[in-house]
Protein backbone atom coordinates (compact mmCIF):
# COMPACT_ATOMS: atom_id res chain seq x y z
CA UNK A 1 0.00 0.00 0.00
CA UNK A 2 2.23 2.49 0.84
CA UNK A 3 3.83 2.11 -2.86
CA UNK A 4 0.27 2.83 -4.00
CA UNK A 5 0.02 5.89 -1.44
CA UNK A 6 3.43 7.02 -2.77
CA UNK A 7 1.91 7.39 -6.22
CA UNK A 8 -1.36 9.37 -5.33
CA UNK A 9 0.96 11.53 -3.03
CA UNK A 10 2.99 12.44 -6.16
CA UNK A 11 -0.30 12.52 -8.71
CA UNK A 12 -1.68 14.84 -5.76
CA UNK A 13 1.57 16.50 -5.98
CA UNK A 14 1.93 16.79 -9.77
CA UNK A 15 -2.06 18.63 -9.54
CA UNK A 16 -0.91 20.74 -7.30
CA UNK A 17 1.77 22.05 -9.28
CA UNK A 18 -0.50 22.08 -12.20
CA UNK A 19 -2.93 24.08 -10.45
CA UNK A 20 -0.18 26.45 -9.27
CA UNK A 21 0.54 27.10 -12.99
CA UNK A 22 -3.10 27.47 -14.48
CA UNK A 23 -3.37 30.43 -11.00
CA UNK A 24 -0.13 32.01 -12.59
CA UNK A 25 -1.11 31.83 -16.10
CA UNK A 26 -4.65 33.24 -15.43
CA UNK A 27 -2.93 36.17 -13.65
CA UNK A 28 -0.74 36.82 -16.03
CA UNK A 29 -3.76 36.89 -18.59
CA UNK A 30 -5.78 39.21 -16.08
CA UNK A 31 -2.23 41.44 -15.98
CA UNK A 32 -2.61 41.83 -19.88
CA UNK A 33 -6.64 42.04 -20.32
CA UNK A 34 -5.83 45.01 -18.10
CA UNK A 35 -3.25 46.30 -19.58
CA UNK A 36 -5.78 46.21 -23.14
CA UNK A 37 -8.62 47.54 -21.80
CA UNK A 38 -6.54 50.76 -20.36
CA UNK A 39 -4.98 51.20 -24.16
CA UNK A 40 -8.83 50.63 -25.32
CA UNK A 41 -9.90 53.52 -22.75
CA UNK A 42 -6.98 55.82 -24.49
CA UNK A 43 -7.80 54.96 -27.55
CA UNK A 44 -11.61 55.66 -26.99
CA UNK A 45 -10.74 59.29 -25.31
CA UNK A 46 -8.31 60.05 -28.22
CA UNK A 47 -10.98 59.12 -30.87
CA UNK A 48 -13.29 61.42 -28.69
CA UNK A 49 -11.05 64.17 -28.85
CA UNK A 50 -10.36 63.87 -32.29
CA UNK A 51 -14.07 63.52 -33.17
CA UNK A 52 -14.23 66.92 -31.58
CA UNK A 53 -11.47 68.58 -33.27
CA UNK A 54 -12.85 67.15 -36.57
CA UNK A 55 -16.28 69.13 -35.89
CA UNK A 56 -14.39 71.98 -35.39
CA UNK A 57 -12.18 72.21 -38.52
CA UNK A 58 -15.70 71.06 -40.33
CA UNK A 59 -17.45 74.18 -38.44
CA UNK A 60 -14.81 76.37 -39.05
CA UNK A 61 -14.40 74.72 -42.82
CA UNK A 62 -18.12 75.51 -43.51
CA UNK A 63 -18.32 79.40 -42.42
CA UNK A 64 -15.20 80.08 -44.48
CA UNK A 65 -16.52 78.30 -47.50
CA UNK A 66 -19.95 80.18 -46.92
CA UNK A 67 -17.94 83.68 -46.60
CA UNK A 68 -15.92 82.78 -49.61
CA UNK A 69 -18.80 82.33 -51.59
CA UNK A 70 -20.42 85.86 -50.54
CA UNK A 71 -17.67 87.26 -51.26
CA UNK A 72 -17.48 85.66 -54.97
CA UNK A 73 -21.46 86.67 -55.17
CA UNK A 74 -20.37 89.69 -53.87
CA UNK A 75 -17.32 90.44 -56.60
CA UNK A 76 -19.87 89.12 -59.13
CA UNK A 77 -22.39 91.44 -58.84
CA UNK A 78 -20.09 94.51 -58.46
CA UNK A 79 -18.07 93.76 -61.28
CA UNK A 80 -21.60 93.24 -63.15
CA UNK A 81 -23.02 97.11 -62.02
CA UNK A 82 -19.41 97.93 -62.61
CA UNK A 83 -19.36 96.88 -66.26
CA UNK A 84 -22.60 98.24 -67.03
CA UNK A 85 -21.71 102.24 -65.40
CA UNK A 86 -18.54 101.60 -67.36
CA UNK A 87 -21.03 100.88 -70.74
CA UNK A 88 -23.05 103.85 -69.78
CA UNK A 89 -19.97 106.01 -69.61
CA UNK A 90 -19.60 105.62 -73.01
CA UNK A 91 -16.24 107.09 -74.34
CA UNK A 92 -15.90 109.59 -71.80
CA UNK A 93 -13.60 108.98 -69.23
CA UNK A 94 -15.11 110.55 -65.64
CA UNK A 95 -12.84 108.09 -63.39
CA UNK A 96 -9.40 109.01 -62.86
CA UNK A 97 -7.06 106.24 -60.38
CA UNK A 98 -4.94 103.21 -60.91
CA UNK A 99 -5.53 99.33 -61.89
CA UNK A 100 -3.94 97.08 -59.22
CA UNK A 101 -3.56 93.12 -59.75
CA UNK A 102 -4.73 90.87 -56.71
CA UNK A 103 -1.91 89.68 -55.29
CA UNK A 104 -0.61 85.94 -56.05
CA UNK A 105 -2.50 84.62 -52.56
CA UNK A 106 -5.28 85.83 -53.58
CA UNK A 107 -5.31 83.35 -56.89
CA UNK A 108 -7.09 80.56 -54.65
CA UNK A 109 -10.21 80.99 -55.44
CA UNK A 110 -12.15 80.46 -58.66
CA UNK A 111 -13.25 84.53 -59.13
CA UNK A 112 -9.28 85.32 -58.35
CA UNK A 113 -7.68 86.75 -62.28
CA UNK A 114 -9.22 89.92 -62.16
CA UNK A 115 -8.20 93.22 -61.82
CA UNK A 116 -9.94 95.74 -59.74
CA UNK A 117 -10.40 99.70 -59.44
CA UNK A 118 -8.82 101.54 -57.01
CA UNK A 119 -8.75 105.38 -56.79
CA UNK A 120 -5.09 105.38 -55.58
CA UNK A 121 -2.12 102.67 -55.11
CA UNK A 122 -2.30 100.69 -52.21
CA UNK A 123 0.91 99.14 -50.74
CA UNK A 124 -0.59 95.38 -50.77
CA UNK A 125 -0.95 96.03 -54.15
CA UNK A 126 0.59 95.78 -57.28
CA UNK A 127 0.47 98.93 -59.21
CA UNK A 128 0.74 98.54 -63.04
CA UNK A 129 0.80 102.33 -63.59
CA UNK A 130 -2.01 102.42 -66.08
CA UNK A 131 -4.55 105.25 -65.48
CA UNK A 132 -7.41 103.60 -67.05
CA UNK A 133 -9.28 101.65 -65.05
CA UNK A 134 -9.81 97.90 -66.62
CA UNK A 135 -11.34 95.24 -65.38
CA UNK A 136 -9.81 92.07 -66.70
CA UNK A 137 -8.97 88.24 -66.72
CA UNK A 138 -12.97 87.79 -66.57
CA UNK A 139 -14.92 86.50 -69.44
CA UNK A 140 -11.78 86.32 -71.85
CA UNK A 141 -10.83 89.86 -71.74
CA UNK A 142 -7.82 91.02 -71.57
CA UNK A 143 -6.10 94.07 -69.42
Amino acid sequence: MTQQGAALQNYNNELVKCIEELCQKREELCRQIQQEEDEKQRLQAEVRQLTERLARVNENLARKIASRNEFDRTIAETEAAYLKAEGNMGERETWRGTEAVLPESCRCCPVSAFRIFIPRPCASFKVCGQAKPVMAGMSGQKP
